[in-house]
């Protein structure tokens, strides 16, 4: 009798475990869903994502997600197609709750293509060919890895994106990772939250890396992340000492900057306005893959003018502003890097002749500063 008592009393224990579940669920259902959520991971982007660093985003639940992957088995050989892949994972709500996931991941996984100087080819196959192109005031990530970090303001919610460009040495296509996530309620402001995304960014790269043959140079292990700025985070103009720096203060009228530190980003960014708080220009570099996709975004923007911009090294924007060019060594070497300079609220035929001047001076010094910073010729300007 007291054999079958235990017999009894365990199997209640474990009937009381089971019903004891939410919603219903058995043990054998949750496990299912457990398992499912990991092999979600471990596949994810061809296996690329870590589990690690993506469940420190993602929190212990179950998952949803999906992976979407346009051109992955090339790998970054420049004969074939250009690797392009991606994937999607978040967290599942709850039951009966609806609105936008709690946290998600979104990882797009790009083999830079190969410029043809505008004269047809891939880069102008697709228009802007690669995400995160206009990062608002991107900060440089640290530990020698070339990217960056920004924030994208959503509806209900801030973004982050982190992207990471490895130069692929040998006879391969460079390899871009941009990471976007989004997590309910999670402030940015907070150094934590954003060095998990700066790791998850890095991470991927090194995984990818490995997964499609590139060999690249590696950074550290992200100890911390920059926060971008924010649009009360102005300084002095005359006293700028990072993307800003050097910029004229046309007469005094321009006095404030807001700016990011000088690092070895894919692209740069500088505004300059007045102590009213407001930017009146803005200065932009862009580097390799990001210099193609610029120059793809004005393939379609401007295909009804006559010169369509980034055709040429330098010259005039049709709505306002200048661009200019140099050419740079590793790690963009493959793409000749760009400069622009636009003012903001209005076009140029309403501009002076002074005010067309500064947008000269203006692109000259964040050019020159921006180029020799990355080891490129001196910009060929207009």
């Amino acid at each position: 009798m007291a054999i079958h008592r235990r017999r009894v009393i365990a199997a209640g224990v474990f009937l009381g475990m089971v019903f004891m579940l939410p919603a219903g669920q058995s043990w054998y259902e949750e496990r299912s869903e457990q398992q499912a959520s990991e092999e979600l991971l471990s596949d994810a982007c061809g296996g690329v994502l870590p589990e690690r660093e993506a469940r420190a985003i993602l929190g212990g639940g179950p998952l949803d997600g999906k992976t979407d992957s346009a051109r992955d088995e090339e790998g970054l050989g420049r004969k074939d197609e250009p690797l392009e892949a991606g994937c999607f994972v978040a967290r599942k709500r709850p039951e009966k709750t609806y609105g936008f996931e709690q946290a998600s991941v979104g990882v797009s996984l790009h083999g830079t293509r190969v410029p043809d100087g505008g004269e047809g080819g891939e880069s102008e196959r697709l228009d802007d060919p690669y995400p995160a192109l206009y990062a608002d005031t991107p900060a440089p990530l640290p530990g020698g890895w070339t990217g960056f970090f920004s924030i994208r303001d959503a509806p209900y919610e801030d973004r982050g994106t982190a992207a990471v460009f490895l130069d692929c040495v040998g006879d391969r296509r460079d390899l871009l990772v941009t990471v976007n996530v989004s997590v309910k309620d999670a402030d940015f402001d907070d150094p934590a939250h954003r060095t998990r995304i700066g790791r998850l960014a890095t991470a991927t790269a090194r995984n990818a890396a490995e997964r499609w043959s590139c060999e690249a140079r590696f950074g550290e292990r992200l100890r911390t992340v920059p926060l971008p700025v924010a649009d009360d985070e102005d300084v002095p103009l005359d006293e700028a000492d990072g993307t800003c720096e050097g910029i004229p203060t046309r007469g005094r009228f321009l006095t404030r900057a807001w700016e990011s530190d000088r690092a070895g980003a894919p692209q740069e960014k500088c505004s300059v306005g007045n102590s009213g708080g407001t930017p009146l220009y803005s200065l932009r570099a862009f580097y390799g893959p990001y210099a193609t996709s610029a120059r793809a975004a004005w393939e379609k923007r401007y295909s009804f003018v006559k010169t369509i911009p980034g055709r040429t090294p330098s010259g005039k924007l049709p709505e306002g502003g200048l661009w200019a060019t140099a050419t740079c060594p590793a790690p963009f070497s493959g793409e000749t890097a760009l400069f622009t300079v636009e003012p903001l609220g209005r076009k140029r035929e309403k501009s002076t002749r002074e005010e067309q001047a500064y947008e000269r001076a203006a692109l000259k010094a964040f050019a020159e500063a921006s180029a020799e910073h990355h080891g490129c010729s001196a910009p060929r300007l207009p």
